[in-house]
């Protein structure tokens, strides 16, 4: 005899309710029939599979904001569209395999598994029926156990909470970054300026996503954040290294007061902290190109040259980003958090730090062959040759660690 015990709860946010058996697995004859898995690879057409950001697509389609944004901790989206379907969608240049999609109904307070996918591949999107709007199902429950519950009508917005696991090593990599920063494009910088900005295209936003990712997985490493928050420990050991004592220019970060007569408006411990997370925070940034003799960055936007995003950003040259996205953060010129300034200052220790973790291969993508940028030439102003990755053997991490330091 089965040991089950029946839950009848009320769904207070879809306006149902719905019956539940939670099936005991130790000593439990019963035998569950769970959903097959998905292979996103095959699918049929009635899940609309699609590729995003093709490298024909219509350029108005990455710059619909209401339908092309993700979160660079969650490349892998999940959205409930209307009341029986859900939207997958993979913003990233490499598939994944594994994947396993949970549910939290509203007053049941197990997860469980809702979609196992054996494959997703690069840039992906399909449409999925919710199996709890088609008909009674078993569910298998994080803990292990089953779960049967009845067919459920339908689910308003935020009804069900989705969660997404994954053993791929890549995957792994994701659940690593703690930034939230929410990505876009915006055509409006190149339609009110065109010449200052240029309008970018498929191919250039997929270099630009590779790109966010791999730069919010390093300003979220623990050596990142070490080197950030003893800023004044990092400047006298690049003194030291040079053999000398002598500090030149700032010895710790400053504000955006103007700096006079070597005088700086120096951070406190705590406002360093502080601005560390700022970086790592919700915020939304538009990420554009431009066409003129300077990159610019400030509010929503961070921009950059065609070349840093075809070829700068495998070989770590990502000086003029750090720049950029310090103004979206909110630095001017004069606070070396933005600024090489006297000395360096993030523009320098950020590109010595991603270099080191392209040496290291510790970047969720390393390998330039995933989108072949260089070789789009129809697409591109500009002719490029695949980007080689060299480091310094003055490179200063490289110098500190010697190789170590690789988050595992």
């Amino acid at each position: 005899m089965r040991n089950t015990t029946h839950y009848f709860l009320l769904a207070l946010m879809s306006s149902i309710i719905f019956g539940c058996s939670d099936h005991e697995t130790e000593g439990d004859a019963y035998k569950p029939n769970y959903l097959p898995s998905i292979d996103a690879t095959s699918l049929p057409k009635e899940n609309r599979p699609m590729t995003m950001f093709e490298d024909d697509e219509s350029p108005s389609k990455m710059y619909d904001k209401t339908d092309r944004w993700f979160r660079v901790n969650q490349p892998l989206q999940v959205i409930q569209k209307g009341k029986d379907s859900v939207q997958v969608s993979l913003y990233s240049p490499v598939g994944l395999t594994d994947v396993k999609i949970y549910a939290k109904l509203p007053n049941y307070e197990k997860r469980f598994l809702l979609y196992s996918f054996t494959k997703i591949p690069a840039f992906h999107r399909s449409f999925h029926k919710i199996p709890l709007t088609a008909g009674k199902n078993d569910y298998l429950l994080e803990t292990g156990n089953t779960v049967t519950i009845d067919k459920i009508d339908g689910f308003s917005s935020g009804a069900i909470e989705f969660s997404v696991e994954s053993e791929d090593p890549l995957f792994q990599k994701f659940k690593k970054i703690k930034s939230s920063h929410l990505v876009q494009f915006s055509d409006s910088y190149h339609t009110n300026e065109l010449g200052k900005f240029l309008p970018m295209n498929p191919v250039l936003a997929k270099e630009a996503i590779t790109m966010i990712i791999n730069y919010s997985y390093a300003l979220s490493h623990p050596l990142y954040y070490s080197t950030f928050t003893n800023f004044d420990k990092y400047k006298q050991e690049q003194a030291a290294t040079a053999g000398t004592t002598t500090i030149n220019g700032a010895i710790n970060w400053h504000g955006n007061a103007e700096d006079k007569d070597g005088v700086y408006d120096y951070l406190t411990k705590d406002e360093i902290e502080k601005i560390y997370w700022n970086y790592l925070d919700s915020r939304t940034v538009y990420m554009a190109m431009v066409g003129g003799d300077s990159a610019w960055g400030g509010g929503p936007l961070a921009s950059q040259w065609e070349s840093s995003y075809v070829t700068g950003h495998w070989l770590g040259e990502m000086s003029v980003w750090s720049h950029e996205y310090s103004h979206h953060i909110g630095f001017s010129h004069s606070s070396n958090l933005a600024n090489s300034g006297e000395g360096g200052g993030q523009q320098e220790m950020l590109t010595q730090f991603y270099k080191y973790l392209i040496y290291l291969n510790d970047l969720p993508f390393t390998d330039p062959e995933v989108l072949k940028g260089w070789t789009k030439t129809a697409y591109l102003t500009g002719t490029y040759k695949k980007p080689v990755f060299t480091i310094s053997p003055k490179n200063t991490f490289l110098l500190k660690y010697k190789g170590e330091g690789k988050w595992n």
